[in-house]
This record gives structure tokens, sequence and C-alpha cells, in this order.
């Protein structure tokens, strides 16, 4: 059996884990901070089964309408969404939020994708790691900016 695709990007994030956390629930204030991702959900809306509507425009992948599902939540240090179908590409994309002893944050940003064409996904798994590093850096800015 062939392993899934995965990209994984880690910041460090000048916040507390609280301070974060509040950040990336913040779901309907991510057109404010996200380089691709806009959403339409209130903070509240973070338990399993909710479903989060949102758009993807920007970056190479064509613009589309977009549908996420919270699998997991142990707030506040991890979310756990899924998007797509198994038909094409499925990805779980989790948010693993581990304080530091220095009064950081460090952000885990990992997406596991699964899938009829998942395997299509590994020539891109390196820039795929870049962009995901970007959507870190994004969230750092955002979060270090409200401080």
């Amino acid at each position: 059996m062939q392993e899934a695709p995965v990209v994984t990007a880690v910041t460090r994030i000048s916040a507390s884990v609280a301070d974060v956390w509040r950040v990336l629930v913040a779901f309907d204030q991510y057109a404010q901070w996200h380089p691709v991702l806009s959403l339409d959900a209130k903070p509240e809306q973070v338990v399993v089964g909710a479903e989060i509507p949102g758009h993807r425009s920007g970056g190479d992948a064509p613009e589309q309408d977009v549908t996420m599902r919270i699998v997991d939540v142990a707030a506040p240090r991890r979310l756990v969404w899924e998007g797509g179908s198994l038909d094409a590409i499925l990805g779980r994309h989790s948010f693993v939020l581990t304080p530091q002893s220095d009064g950081t944050t460090e952000l885990t940003d990992s997406e596991e994708f699964f899938g009829a064409v998942a395997a299509e996904l590994v020539p891109a798994l390196g820039q795929l790691t870049k962009d995901y590093a970007r959507y870190g850096a994004a969230l750092r800015a955002r979060v270090e900016g409200l401080r």
C-alpha cells in the first residue's frame, strides 16, 4: 500500500497558544491575512462535524469554492479539517499548536492527501511545502501584528 502524500511546515510564532488559536479559528477573518483562502464561518463553529464554506483563489491552483468539515478539535492545541473527495483528492489538514518554554508557539501545519489521484501530487510536494510555509508566515504576521 502506497503512503499518502504529506506536506508539513513548521512556524514559530511570538505569541501564546491561546493568541494563535484565536486567530486560527476566526474563520471569518481569513481573507484579511491568508494568501489564498477566505472562509465563511464563525469561531463558535469549531466543533467536530461543522462545515466551513470558503473560497480558494490565488497561487497556482484554479479558483474554487471549497468546503471543509472539522473532524477533530482539541482546543486550543489541535484543529483538523477535511475537504475534497476520495473520488479525486481528499485533504486532511491539521494545525497543531505547541507551547514553547520561551512563551512562543510552534505551529505545525500539515496536510495528508488521499483519493484516486492523490499520488499525482507527489511532484508538487516541494512547492506545496513552500506554500504552507508562506501560510504559516502569514498567520505569524497576523497574530504578532495584533499584539
